[in-house]
């Protein structure tokens, strides 16, 4: 048995209700599963990434292309992954600040530390970076190709006690505006500092250009995912992966290379990839809610399962990227499509076995559980 829940559209007016099972776990396992799947895709992106960059193949070749199709299919994952916490942090609730900022922080301060440290000296062995040079990079924000991320995350949860507030008495149609304008701003920030080397984040302002994405995650969880909705993000989302591997290959044939503009088409605040990632964010939501929201004792046990990956994929996310590199240095990445997607694939396999290993042992351990 269900209850029907009333959701608002975007302008505050009823829009068609839509049915959920009365368990919460039911009504939200989707989160769990664009979770996952945001996993896996960062994964994918940084598997084929040197290959896009032109690190074992030249531009413009099949090779090329192949890992380009399927890399820019992917840039929604951390967009997502944003919009996931922004739809879970930010419902008003009644909850101290000092109580707020120390449950987060103590998820977020403890791995942000550890694995910045870890990754570093990692580098130190690695590539021989020096200590001036490591200190850069954690002022930069940006230790590691992936650790820019928990900063983004700490500057989103030293806001989120205020716009829960802003959220909860500005009314529907104005968080939009905000939402909208805080993602425009983001779009201009990036192409600026991308393009013309302006203004390049660091570690204090690395989450102002997400902000958007964070808001705009709670304000679609409450958008009814009816079915044009459901195939219209469908096709905005196909529309985006083609504009963005087409615009981007394009732009680094005219270089010769690939370069700063081929690049910021991929970054995350691009306009083509902004639209793709709220049309995948709607998808897992519309196509996720209908496959897990149902009864029994069977779909009971699959949210159960999917539940205890997505508990992991912090953990994966923080680990991946070492194993990754290493298992690129000792076996490279051949210069041939099949090849490439075959060594790619395997790649994917082992990083995501290991990463998975590696958070399990680690969540076993008292003293290291809190790291992942």
């Amino acid at each position: 048995m269900g209850t029907t829940i009333e959701r608002s559209a975007p302008g505050g007016a009823p829009s068609a209700a839509v049915r959920y099972p009365s368990t919460p776990s039911a009504a939200t396992a989707w989160l769990d599963l664009a979770r996952v799947c945001a996993m896996l895709a960062v994964v994918l992106v940084h598997v084929f990434a040197p290959v896009v960059t032109a690190r074992y193949t030249d531009v413009g070749t099949t090779t090329w292309w192949t890992a380009n199709a399927v890399d820019a299919s992917l840039r929604w994952c951390v967009p997502v992954f944003i919009m996931i916490s922004g739809s879970l942090l930010l419902r008003p609730r009644e909850e101290r600040l000092s109580v707020f900022y120390r449950r987060r922080f103590s998820r977020i301060g403890i791995p942000l530390v550890v694995w910045v440290a870890a990754y570093l000296a990692w580098e130190v062995y690695r590539t021989g970076i020096t200590p001036s040079e490591a200190g850069g990079e954690i002022l930069s924000g940006a230790p590691s190709i992936h650790l820019y991320f928990l900063f983004v995350l700490a500057g989103l949860y030293l806001l989120t006690p205020f716009l829960r507030v802003f959220v909860e008495h500005a009314g529907t149609p104005t968080v939009w505006w905000f939402a909208g304008l805080m993602s425009v701003i983001g779009m201009a920030d990036q192409a600026i500092a991308g393009l013309d080397g302006t203004g390049e984040a660091n570690a204090v302002t690395r989450f102002l250009p997400f902000v958007g994405y964070y808001v705009m995650g709670y304000l679609l969880r409450e958008v009814a995912p009816t079915r044009r909705r459901t195939w219209g993000a469908a096709v905005t989302l196909l529309l985006g992966i083609v504009a963005t591997a087409v615009g981007a290959g394009l732009l680094a044939r005219a270089d010769g290379a690939w370069g700063s503009a081929s690049d910021y088409l991929y970054a995350y605040l691009s306009p083509t990839v902004l639209v793709m990632s709220i049309a995948a964010y709607l998808l897992f939501q519309a196509v996720g809610g209908r496959l897990l929201a149902r009864a029994g004792a069977g779909a009971a046990a699959w949210r159960s399962r999917l539940k205890t990956v997505s508990d992991l994929s912090f953990g994966v996310f923080l680990v991946h990227v070492m194993i990754l590199y290493t298992l690129r240095d000792l076996f490279g990445m051949p210069d041939s499509p099949i090849a490439m997607l075959s060594q790619a694939g395997q790649y994917a396999i082992a990083v995501l076995v290991l990463s998975l290993a590696v958070t399990l042992v680690f969540k076993r351990i008292p003293g290291l559980r809190a790291t992942v």
